[in-house]
């Protein structure tokens, strides 16, 4: 029967003789104000020397990572039609001058003259984010409509009439609709092995931003990664290992004086 010291002892010999490896998870991000549209690329580096070099590591030890750029499309309309509508009509009013409480009502006349314009961005922007020998696009699909209205602008100069005969009163209006496709943009993307090669060499991500189709503004970039590093050995205190392997021994010779 195998003694708890001699177990004792085995278990002293596998601690003391352990190297553990610690996971350490790091980020690095920088803001942008990158505008790009069809056909055009933005190349950028990401460097985190000084990251692990703060926390006592080197480059070679980065075991993954993802990466993730975040952008915006904001509308790029074009007028896509456009109409002309007069309106017009009659509405009483009471004067202001009154004879012993006897009030006029007269009629305003009123000619309205709408211009309206449709706008429309109807195009799906893409961005594509490429690291290594992977890439990744998204698109902004987000669909926005809505209105705006100028109000009744009066052309004072047409105006006739009086005011206890009734006038006549001109006006222009101006009301646009729009409907668009935009909103954020985000690609994620995990480094393969050639983003990863290309990092733990030097500690520096190489990437490029595409724009497939449309425009958008790229605003952030991000690099979430792990370090997987053996615990230096002045986190493992020396006397208590050389304790626990004579512990360790001397099950062991303990053992083989009993058999004797």
């Amino acid at each position: 029967m195998v003694s708890k010291k001699f177990m004792a002892g085995i278990t002293a010999l596998f601690c003391a003789a352990s190297v553990q490896a610690a996971a350490m998870p790091l980020s690095s991000a920088m803001s942008l104000d990158q505008y790009l549209t069809t056909g055009q690329s933005k190349s950028l580096q990401i460097d985190v020397n000084s990251l692990l070099a703060s926390n006592g590591l080197a480059s070679a030890s980065i075991s993954s990572g993802v990466l993730t750029v975040s952008g915006f499309s904001s509308a790029d309309f074009d007028i896509v039609g456009s109409s002309v509508t007069n309106v017009n009509y009659s509405e009483d009013r009471v004067t202001t001058d009154c004879n012993k409480g006897k009030c006029k009502v007269v009629n305003d006349n009123f000619h309205v003259k709408q211009f309206k314009n449709n706008y429309s961005d109807s195009t799906a922007d893409q961005m594509q984010v490429i690291a290594g020998g992977a890439s990744a696009i998204d698109s902004a699909d987000e669909h926005t409509s809505f209105d705006s209205d100028s109000g009744k602008i009066e052309d004072t100069k047409k105006r006739t009439g009086s005011e206890n005969g009734g006038y006549n009163r001109w006006y222009n209006q101006f009301i646009g609709h729009y409907d668009s496709l935009s909103g954020d943009l985000v690609v994620q993307l995990n480094l393969d092995s050639l983003a990863l090669n290309d990092l733990v060499a030097d500690g520096i991500l190489n990437l490029s931003i595409n724009s497939i189709l449309g425009q958008f503004n790229v605003t952030d970039v991000r690099l979430d990664f792990v370090t997987q590093d053996a615990v230096p050995p002045a986190q493992v205190p020396v006397p208590t290992s050389l304790l626990l392997t004579g512990l360790g021994l001397a099950a062991l010779a303990t053992m083989r004086r009993r058999k004797a």
